[in-house]
């Protein structure tokens, strides 16, 4: 879909049911293969802290995108730690914590290449 100042404000024509085809990206960060993993840790984190909220990427000017992804690379490994944690306080189980390590694990070296466009 074209967005257009007309049809800004529609609603999505896509179906938004789990089984549902995802969609063509729109956005830039939606391109992004770090942005889909991220997407797919976000979903794993309610379930192992009980809330998350997942951010997105506008930026624009290469100087300003690599600080983005410098920002995102600290956040997770800050997520990374609290993985940490959370495992030692018994709170998450040493698999949830491996799968979810994996996926911040992928999420970095992404970012790291990322910023080294």
């Amino acid at each position: 879909m074209n967005l257009t100042p007309s049809n800004a404000t529609d609603a999505p024509t896509a179906s938004l049911a789990p089984d549902a085809p995802e969609p063509a990206p729109q956005l830039d960060h939606e391109r992004l293969d770090v942005f889909r993993v991220a997407l797919e840790f976000a979903a794993m984190v309610p379930a192992l802290a009980k809330g998350a909220r997942p951010a997105g990427c506008a930026r624009r000017t290469r100087r300003d995108r690599h600080h983005f992804f410098a920002m995102a690379q600290g956040s997770a490994m800050e997520c990374a730690a609290a993985l940490d944690i959370l495992r030692v306080t018994g709170q998450l189980s040493i698999a949830d914590a491996t799968r979810a390590t994996h996926k911040i694990t992928r999420i970095v070296q992404m970012l790291i290449g990322l910023r080294r466009r």
